[in-house]
Order: C-alpha cells, then structure tokens, then sequence
C-alpha cells in the first residue's frame, strides 16, 4: 500500500517559508500572529517592572506618652532630647511643647537604650525586648518586630514606666506611659 498515494488526495497547506510575506498571509492568521507578538511584549515588559504594590505600613517604632504621676492625665514636655545610645544617632533635638515620642528599637540586640534629657534633668531608659521576623507579603518583604519585657529606667525624672501593649510591630498604638 502506498501512503504517498493516501496523503495526495488530502490537501494541505504548507507555506513556503522562503517566499512567504506577511501581506500573503490569510488574514486570520496576521491577526493571530500580531495578538501573539503583542501578548510576548506585555509579558516581558511586566517582567521587568519594579511590583509597587506594597501598601502595608513597614514602620515599627515604640510608641510612649507622658503623664503625671498617679493620674492618666498628659502631660507636655518642656523640652526634651533623646539619643540612642551606641547607635550615635540623635532621635529628638530639643523638642519643644510634647506628650509623646516615637523610638526605633534596635533590631539586632534584645535591649535598646535612650539617654532623655528633660530640660537640665536626665534618665537612661533601658528597654528589654525580643525581636521577631515577621513576613508581611512577596511585595512589602519582612520586618524585625519586638516584644517589650521590661523597662529599666534611673528615675531622675521619670517616676515610673507602665507597659499598655507588650507587641511593637506596624499597628501605630500606645506601648508605654511614662510618669513624672
């Protein structure tokens, strides 16, 4: 049996490759090959674009209010200064007229420390924490939260330190309230 002779009757289109143009194409097949080509180019140029599409809040800080001693009233600060100690970096200059203070904790030791000064009067405030990797999603990448333990401080000025919320991470809520 020839098989030469079966697929003669059959016809097929085959294109010459070599004498082929665009404009000699069915028109079906021009649109496909443009829909084609089209959806190549948005695939790669999506590829290279920077995903901006991270919406979370990525800022961590302790957030602490000042209070007199033995009422839950607040109380504005004079003027206070605020240094991270052994990170060199001045948080706070001379801050006129404030109730509350937002600190970055450190995120590679389980202990960050403040020197404040309250006009001429100053405190060291030692705080205790444990440090968390928290993965917010692909796009925003992960964080370093805290945990507060304890709060140490040398009670010059600062009477006492109340810990409200232990977790430090993006939700922007009171930690501390501090005494004078």
């Amino acid at each position: 049996m020839n098989h030469m002779s079966n697929l003669s009757k059959h016809k097929f289109f085959i294109p010459d490759l070599k004498n082929t143009h665009v404009k000699n194409m069915p028109i079906n097949m021009r649109f496909y090959s443009i829909l084609l080509a089209l959806i190549i180019v948005a695939v790669m140029t999506n590829s290279c674009v920077q995903d901006e599409t991270c919406r979370e809040n990525k800022n961590i800080k302790l957030n602490a209010g000042f209070f007199t001693a033995g009422t839950t009233t607040s109380l504005n600060i004079d003027s206070i200064t605020i240094n991270g100690l052994g990170k060199d970096s001045l948080l706070y200059n001379v801050r006129k007229n404030i109730n509350k203070i937002n600190l970055p904790l450190n995120k590679k030791e389980d202990v960050s420390i403040f020197v404040v000064r309250f006009n001429a009067t100053q405190d060291t405030v030692w705080v205790l924490h444990t440090n968390y990797d928290y993965f917010i999603s692909y796009e925003c990448g992960s964080v370093i939260t805290h945990k507060i333990d304890t709060v140490i401080t040398t009670n010059h000025y600062i009477e006492s330190v109340k810990i409200i919320n232990h977790d430090v991470n993006t939700t922007d809520v009171q930690h501390l309230q501090i005494f004078h």
